[in-house]
């Protein structure tokens, strides 16, 4: 059941949507079933690296590639691994309303905090269908919503909208996901007295603290994705987080270039063809030790051997990994 009342889910939010929350990509076997044992030892290993909230389900996590008996089974170990240790959000990519609140209902019942639901994906464009159909969650979710803002959905929420939509008493924040934050600055100033403004994007989370009041990184890979090098991400939010920015640079400084990895093998392909290059993330992260196989078809099964060879690189060149972990790998 919900830690909070429907009056309560607001202030909820506001207090407990904080630090960094992560959405790993989902561990494939050879023969692209679900790999349950691999799933639960890496959300185990999420919670022990000291992960504040994990995000399951989503584009990342290829959610939109599992059968409906596949994504509750996969839910249902995230749950479990877990063991209350990570704020739980579950992400919902289905367009109709009804499937929304019956997987809120589920999520409710395994102990997760939030559902994060993507803008409607078809049918739904108007104002008035759109306002209708967050609505309608907000009506009968059991569990606060956050919104999923993002273009690979076809259609992307305007400003007016979202100032309506901040004030239904279910809707508790939005993952900002338009690679521009001065869309997020905003809409904070417009609307983040009532819902809780995140950005994606742990590149501008330094200023993003200190100048324009942001509370948590919502919805990427930066505590995973450091590898040895995760205890100066901690210490650079830290920072951060006290308003500290001279002492903070230096360390924003040492992680660019895993900034700039990521950028290149993964949000390059997203923001300029819409690409999730799943492949590549994966063989990283079993680099850090995480146990991911392949990505399911039609997306390429495996990361190619050029695109792993950077990888490798940049991790062993900024500390991220040593050789040891390479031979493990």
């Amino acid at each position: 059941m919900a830690k909070y009342t429907r009056t309560e889910a607001k202030q909820w939010a506001r207090a407990h949507m904080v630090g960094s929350t992560n959405a790993p990509t989902t561990p494939f076997k050879a023969d692209f079933s679900l790999d349950e044992v691999a799933l639960a030892y890496n959300v185990d290993r999420y919670a022990d690296i000291g992960l504040y909230g994990l995000m399951t389900g989503g584009n990342m996590a290829e959610g939109w590639n599992m059968t409906p008996a596949e994504w509750k089974r996969y839910t249902e170990i995230c749950a479990s691994a877990s063991r209350g240790r990570m704020m739980l959000t579950s992400v919902i990519l289905d367009p109709s309303p009804f499937a929304v609140i019956e997987k809120a209902r589920f999520l409710d019942a395994l102990g997760y905090d939030l559902i994060e639901v993507i803008n409607p994906v078809i049918q739904l464009r108007s104002d008035a269908d759109l306002y209708g159909y967050y609505k309608y969650l907000n009506d009968h979710s059991p569990l606060g919503i956050v919104l999923y803002q993002t273009p690979t959905a076809g259609v992307v929420l305007n400003h007016g909208l979202l100032d309506r939509l901040a004030d239904l008493e279910m809707v508790v924040g939005i993952k900002n996901g338009l690679s521009n934050p001065a869309d997020s600055i905003a809409l904070r100033k417009l609307c983040g007295d009532r819902m809780v403004v995140t950005e994606p994007m742990e590149s501008f989370y330094l200023w993003d603290s200190i100048v324009h009041g942001a509370q948590c990184i919502f919805g990427t890979l930066e505590v995973i994705m450091y590898g040895r090098k995760r205890h100066r991400f901690f210490e650079l939010v830290k920072l951060a987080n006290a308003g500290r920015f001279d002492e903070a640079l230096p360390i924003y400084r040492e992680l660019e270039p895993m900034r700039d990895l990521l950028a290149e093998v993964f949000m390059t392909p997203l923001v300029t063809r819409n690409t999730y290059a799943l492949a590549p993330i994966k063989y990283w992260m079993e680099l850090l030790g995480f146990r991911m196989g392949v990505c399911r078809p039609p997306l390429a099964p495996r990361c190619d051997e050029r695109v792993s060879e950077r990888i490798r690189e940049v991790l062993l060149s900024t500390g991220a990994i040593v050789d040891t972990d390479l031979e493990a790998a």
